[in-house]
């Protein structure tokens, strides 16, 4: 028997460690853009600059999407446009409902 209606998905969270093109670049400035450019299309979990090594600083930060192929790659792809910003690597994806 077939029901008619949608489908509701799941969400899950997509953490990035994102990195600046060189350590020139102040971190906390291409994370206030970052912010601002994702907010508008998705929502956001937690963001937080640690320190990589060496005083490299690398950018964390959680984006909440429905559970559908393809939106982590489109994510890191809206990231790494993004002036100053170098490698941009999924650092890991959970299931959050």
């Amino acid at each position: 028997m077939w029901i008619q209606g949608a489908v509701k998905l799941g969400k899950v969270a997509i953490s990035f460690k994102v990195m600046p093109s060189d350590e020139s670049k102040n971190i906390d400035e291409i994370r206030q853009k970052l912010v601002a450019e994702l907010s508008g299309h998705y929502v956001l979990g937690q963001s937080s600059v640690e320190e990589l090594a060496f005083g490299i600083k690398v950018l964390k930060i959680i984006v909440i999407v429905e559970d559908q192929g393809g939106f982590a790659d489109r994510i890191e792809e809206q990231i790494r446009s993004l002036p100053g910003i170098g490698e941009v690597d999924v650092d890991e994806v959970s299931l959050i409902s």
